[in-house]
């Protein structure tokens, strides 16, 4: 589950809702990237909006995915393109997330939870964080997660608009945390730092801050 390199999380935030026709069956999607709102991270912000993330997953929005996805990360070369295309098609970066979710109180087929645990990844690479991440703050990153949704849901508002969302989100999110991993396995400080830096300017689009100022709390994200 590796690329050769992280692809940039904003560019295929932005290729992933680019128009785009009819492809097998699956609608066209229609969020615009650039209104995903950044997180709220002050304090006193505990309950989570009362927004459903969840889908029905359609193999069919899968393939587009792909091709979405595939020609993303086609612009760092054709094995990339290649790469990515076979990982999404196969269904194995959105296992790994799905193993992971249990532990962390996630559930599978659902954008919110995707996203909570694309943020989790980000932040974890950019700060090169090693110890568990505890079930407490997983639920408070979802809260948070569920009140930036809450904010677009109306623009995401079909089971393949949330297929799409939710499973580019969970896909990009077990890149980075695998990616990451193996480099610690390995032990190369070198690889590290190049996804930490990467995590770090991709984490600015959500945070709207540097992720290493972040702190990860019971209550969720929280400048330091």
């Amino acid at each position: 589950m590796m690329l050769h390199s992280l692809t940039a999380a904003a560019a295929l935030l932005a290729s992933l809702f680019a128009p785009a026709g009819p492809q097998q069956g699956a609608p066209t999607a229609r969020f615009d990237p650039g209104s995903l709102p950044a997180l709220d991270l002050s304090p006193g912000q505990g309950v989570a909006a009362d927004v459903d993330g969840g889908y029905r997953p359609d193999p069919a929005v899968r393939r587009k995915l792909a091709d979405i996805m595939g020609e993303a990360a086609g612009r760092e070369g054709a094995a990339q393109e290649a790469e990515m295309r076979q990982i999404v098609l196969s269904g194995r970066a959105v296992a790994e997330y799905e193993k992971v979710a249990p532990r962390l109180g996630y559930s599978a087929n659902d954008a919110i939870d995707g996203l909570a645990f694309y943020m989790l990844a980000q932040w974890g690479v950019a700060n090169d964080h090693r110890p568990d991440i505890t079930r407490a703050q997983a639920a408070g990153v979802r809260r948070q997660a569920a009140n930036a949704f809450a904010r677009v849901a109306d623009q995401v508002d079909s089971d393949a608009l949330r297929q799409e969302f939710g499973e580019m989100l969970m896909i990009q999110g077990a890149i980075m945390a695998g990616t990451h991993e193996a480099a610690l396995r390995s032990g190369d400080s070198t690889a590290l730092a190049r996804y930490a830096e990467m995590a770090r300017r991709g984490g600015r689009q959500i945070f709207q801050a540097d992720p290493v100022d972040i702190l990860l709390t019971d209550d969720g994200f929280r400048h330091r």
